[in-house]
């Protein structure tokens, strides 16, 4: 797959993912009498009747004439049985973010000080589970383009909350293995070993939605191939990134 293949299925996954999340609501029916009835409706039949349907029960019949308004609204996070007052206790949990790091990839070998500067541009996906309301364990995957290399790293990503509120600051720990490309240079084992550690916050900018900001540091293992006395071989280079980064929780 290219890169620009590969960077639109991100896109994608990203747009789908924030779509269904806007697109999370009820239909709430309002009756004349002061009820009403939440749910998703089946069936309409324009000045006649609708049916209605609720999470674990059965369908009701509305007659039309006993109906005062129909609108749709945000499904309230408190009647799920993995929210308690907003904040997520429990189940499936994505995070999109974008990541921005400045830094340095160091020597070629312990004989050369070639140290220079470096910038990282990645875009990254938490695939995981609220375990509890302030730790969420997950895998993470995601492209990382640097000057002249290319990682597709896959971690393991760990997040803790300080507080137990939908607003708090968190921390956030990875490690994981990096497959790397250098442009101009064939196949691929050119990555290495990767961890990062950092602290941020989150924060609700919408009914459905959370940002999270975040600055850490991410160190990266790269090799590259070196000529040494004629013999061709690999060579271990490591990098150190200040790494920022933006995101939603879905």
């Amino acid at each position: 797959m290219s890169l620009h293949n590969f960077l639109i299925l991100v896109f994608t996954i990203l747009l789908e993912l924030q779509l269904h999340s806007q697109n999370s609501q009820d239909d709430v029916v309002y009756l004349n009498n002061g009820t009403f009835f939440r749910g998703k409706i089946v069936e309409l039949i324009p000045g006649k009747s609708l049916k209605i349907s609720f999470i674990g029960k059965d369908t009701l019949e509305i007659q039309m004439i006993d109906v005062k308004l129909i609108r749709k609204e945000n499904t309230p996070e408190g009647i799920f049985k993995n929210y308690e007052n907003g904040v997520k206790t429990s189940g499936y949990t994505f995070i999109g973010e974008f990541n921005f790091g400045l830094g340095l990839l160091e020597g070629l070998d312990r004989y050369k000080d070639t140290a220079q500067g470096q910038y990282s541009v990645m875009l990254s996906v938490f695939n995981g589970i609220t375990i509890t309301p302030t730790i969420q364990l997950g895998i993470g995957a995601g492209l990382d383009v640097w000057n002249y290399r290319i990682f597709l790293p896959i971690y393991l990503d760990l997040r803790v909350n300080i507080i137990k509120k939908v607003n708090s600051p968190f921390l956030y720990f990875n490690t994981g293995y990096s497959l790397g490309w250098m442009n101009g240079t064939p196949g691929v084992g050119l990555g290495g070993a990767m961890a990062a550690i950092g602290a941020g916050a989150k924060f609700r900018i919408s009914t459905k939605q959370i940002m999270v900001l975040s600055l850490g540091y991410h160190f990266q293992q790269t090799r590259q191939w070196q000529v040494n006395n004629g013999v061709e071989s690999k060579a271990t280079r490591d990098a150190h990134f200040i790494n920022l980064k933006v995101g939603l929780i879905f």
